[in-house]
């Protein structure tokens, strides 16, 4: 596999990952419009994870698969870990918490490596091009509705 697809695999996995995180964190959520939001971005992440399937020409592998993603992706990836194995352990805000860290880590590492690395790399077509930037957008819109329902979580948000 190349270092284009690895990428892929990568990303399908922990898309996928991140979307399980979000589903599993549901229930314990109480403001009701935070939970719409986490639901958005569950769907939106497994959406995420079907295209870079997709793209990867692979199946979305069971563990972890290695890729070379650098150092900003591999402490996101240990944040969306521990804020999964913190679920039903600690309080909603904790986990919500390191969900934004975990979710403006991944969007830094969209938009400096990962993604310029697609786009760089191989994606000459503009239609991948496109899909690319729209999940871009997608994940600078997670960052900000993940906020947003910390914030209505801490009561801190007006509806």
């Amino acid at each position: 596999m190349g270092i284009l697809e690895s990428a892929y695999s990568f990303l399908a996995f922990y898309e996928k990952k991140t979307a399980e995180v979000y589903e599993k964190i549901l229930p314990s959520v109480k403001d009701g419009t935070a939970r719409i939001l986490i639901s958005i971005l569950a769907i939106d992440s497994r959406k995420h994870s079907e295209v870079f399937r997709q793209l990867s020409g692979k199946e979305v592998p069971e563990t972890a698969p290695q890729a070379d993603v650098g150092a900003v992706a591999a402490e996101a990836v240990k944040i969306l870990n521990e804020a999964e194995g913190m679920i039903g352990k600690k309080p909603p805000l904790e986990i919500l918490e390191g969900l934004v860290r975990y979710e403006k880590l991944m969007n830094e590492e969209y938009l400096v490596e990962i993604y310029s690395k697609a786009l760089d790399l191989k994606q000459k077509n503009g239609i991948i091009k496109k899909v690319l930037n729209s999940i871009a957008e997608d994940e600078e819109r997670h960052r900000d509705f993940l906020e947003l329902a910390l914030d209505l979580e801490k009561g801190n948000a007006k509806q």
